[in-house]
């Protein structure tokens, strides 16, 4: 945790704080008005293990981004109608399902820059869409001026195995930080961190 609740970019950078944060966490809500794939990449390798991520996204973001969600969402549509068509698939069918899946994400890689991090980005995107562990939402009833990133904490054990009880649920970051890369990273912001004590 930070020396101080008061995460700048400049002395913290809040891609930290964040990534810490969800190493303990089991769930994430993030209500941001400007949402880019830089910044999910940024947190992405420490979302593997979140059950499940709600996203409350500003109607503002670039094309890719919102082409990612959507082929994601598309690929989900298209296996479960397949599961539906036929509830006990052939071995062959089944492969063929696999088959599909897997050539769809390589045609998403193809249209990204290829990198490693792109790679990893994309697979962690569908596997949550996949999973229905990542929930997007656009806001569209105005605009979306809301910076918030609440965290539900998971649950913590002894050394013999046993679950603690917590005071407290979770913990959230308010401030001026949108989830892009220059709003976790690079540009001077102003957030604060608030757990249930406060």
């Amino acid at each position: 945790m930070p020396t101080h609740d008061i995460i700048d970019n400049r002395n913290q950078k809040l891609v930290d704080q964040i990534n810490c944060i969800l190493d303990s966490s089991a769930a994430a809500h993030f209500a941001v008005g400007y949402f880019f794939l830089s910044g999910f990449t940024a947190i992405a390798e420490r979302l593997t293990n979140i059950k499940e991520l709600r996203l409350l996204i500003g109607n503002t973001s670039n094309r890719e981004t919102i082409e990612q969600i959507a082929q994601g969402y598309r690929r989900l549509e298209l296996i479960a109608d397949k599961v539906e068509a036929q509830k006990y698939p052939k071995r062959t069918e089944e492969k063929r399902m696999a088959n599909d899946t897997a050539a769809n994400i390589r045609s998403s890689i193809e249209l990204m820059d290829q990198t490693d991090e792109a790679e990893t980005l994309v697979k962690n995107l569908v596997q949550m869409i996949e999973e229905k562990r990542l929930h997007v939402r656009v806001y569209t009833k105005g605009t979306l001026h809301a910076k918030a990133y609440i965290f539900d904490y998971g649950a913590i054990y002894n050394g013999k195995g046993r679950t603690l009880e917590r005071t407290e649920k979770g913990i959230a970051i308010i401030g001026s930080s949108n989830l892009t890369l220059c709003g976790i990273t690079h540009n001077t912001e102003l957030n604060v961190i608030i757990d249930s004590t406060q």
